[in-house]
């Protein structure tokens, strides 16, 4: 009886192995079908194409009406109230909301499908301008988190919290907001990890003293957000580099420019310097086989953020006056955008070309700044301002898993079966 029951554990552990190491190969036709069919409508809204998003999602509704798996028709219809919220289709979205959220309250168990609910309710009524019932649905999401049976931890609290807070921001009720920014804070005091959200918290509750004009209690806050990023992340990290940003430009705005000069020269040698070790990292794994032209392609993309910060110390010396170092920062961050973007790009580069065109007509390059003049003006001529937008979207494909991470992947499921769920009777 154990040597069976042995053997049996042993073949149910092999096959959670290999359904794992060999995904998506023993999944039923049923989840394949409906994976293809939600990822395909996902990019079709990232893409923009709503009416396709639309279609795709309305279909696998009709699908997921017959499954087995009754969270197929649960997430293919968020997804196509998500599509109509976008569309500005407010009724047919909250009909989708609402059920499900009337389906969450009516569970039998305890779930956390409620929270989720109502935060949708709140942003689709808050997109709509329906500030009153947004405010209602954002403070009922935040009692749910309360319950710490379901919401383990603070990190819900935080986040639905910040929300709500935003919400209130966004109508000028500070009084309100900052008791939650306060609260979050101290959560967030708590977590001194690497991931640790308070830089970032740090930084957005400096935002909220700075609009109200409480400007020596924002800087207290600025240049905290920098010393605890230096601490968790280090001195030449991205996120140190965002917190020096934050602080120049309040700096700047209160007319402090050779501080916030300081604090723009700062920023930017960690810029270059993380692209430095980049282009080092790419350039010493790149193999002779591959085309040289994509990898300068890619190093001319990388660099892009060393001309945003080139332009920012550039507008310190713009605001002093100093129109010579002002120049030459402008040309040089020109150069890079110019290398990044070239002609396939061109719309992007108009106010770069302006900005270094005013720096020249300060210190009397008039002949080549009129040469630039002319280009932005047939740039603009081609896109007018407003015609062009850049918008990020995101495309969601199957990942590709190499052999060797099949082989780790099938090696770990025998060794650690705890750490996998198993499908096996």
């Amino acid at each position: 009886m154990a040597g069976e029951m042995l053997q049996k554990a042993t073949r149910g552990r092999l096959l959670t192995a290999l359904r794992l190491a060999l995904y998506p190969a023993f999944e039923p036709a049923e989840a394949k079908r409906f994976q293809s069919l939600t990822l395909e409508a996902e990019n079709a809204r990232g893409s923009g194409d709503l009416a396709k998003a639309e279609i795709l999602y309305s279909m696998a509704v009709a699908e997921a009406r017959s499954s087995s798996d009754p969270s197929y028709l649960s997430r293919a219809r968020d997804g196509l109230a998500r599509v109509y919220q976008e569309q500005h289709r407010y009724r047919e979205a909250e009909r989708i909301f609402q059920d499900q959220l009337e389906a969450a309250v009516n569970s039998p168990q305890p779930n956390t499908l409620v929270h989720a609910g109502h935060m949708s309710l709140a942003l689709l009524y808050q997109d709509e301008g329906k500030f009153a019932e947004a405010e209602t649905h954002y403070k009922t999401a935040l009692a749910e988190t309360e319950n710490t049976e379901l919401f383990p931890g603070r990190g819900f609290w935080c986040s639905t919290s910040m929300w709500l807070a935003k919400f209130y921001v966004a109508r000028q009720r500070y009084g309100e907001a900052e008791p939650l920014f306060q609260r979050a804070l101290e959560i967030h005091e708590e977590d001194r990890g690497p991931n640790s959200y308070l830089p970032h918290h740090l930084q957005e509750f400096a935002k909220l003293h700075d609009v109200q004009g409480k400007y020596e209690a924002a800087e207290a806050l600025y240049r905290r957000a920098l010393e605890v990023c230096e601490h968790l992340h280090g001195d030449n990290s991205s996120f140190t580099a965002r917190a020096f940003d934050d602080l120049a430009d309040f700096c700047r705005a209160r007319g402090r420019y050779a501080e916030a000069g300081e604090l723009y020269r700062r920023s930017l040698a960690i810029v270059e310097e993380s692209v430095r070790s980049q282009v080092a990292r790419w350039s010493r794994g790149w193999r002779p086989w591959r085309n040289g032209k994509t990898l300068e392609a890619k190093i001319s993309w990388n660099q892009i953020p060393i001309g945003t910060a080139l332009d920012r110390l550039a507008v310190v010396y713009e605001d002093q006056q100093k129109y010579v170092e002002a120049e030459l920062l402008r040309r040089r961050s020109l150069e890079i955008k110019e290398r990044a973007w070239g002609g396939r790009y061109s719309s992007f580069l108009a106010d770069s070309l302006a900005a270094h065109a005013n720096a020249l007509h300060k210190i009397d390059g008039e002949q080549e700044a009129a040469e630039i003049d002319k280009r932005v003006e047939a740039i603009r001529l081609k896109y007018p301002q407003g015609s062009v937008r850049c918008s990020l979207r995101a495309t969601v494909t199957h990942p590709k898993r190499s052999l060797r991470w099949r082989f780790f992947t099938f090696v770990s499921a025998i060794l650690h079966p705890s750490r996998f769920p198993s499908n096996s009777r």
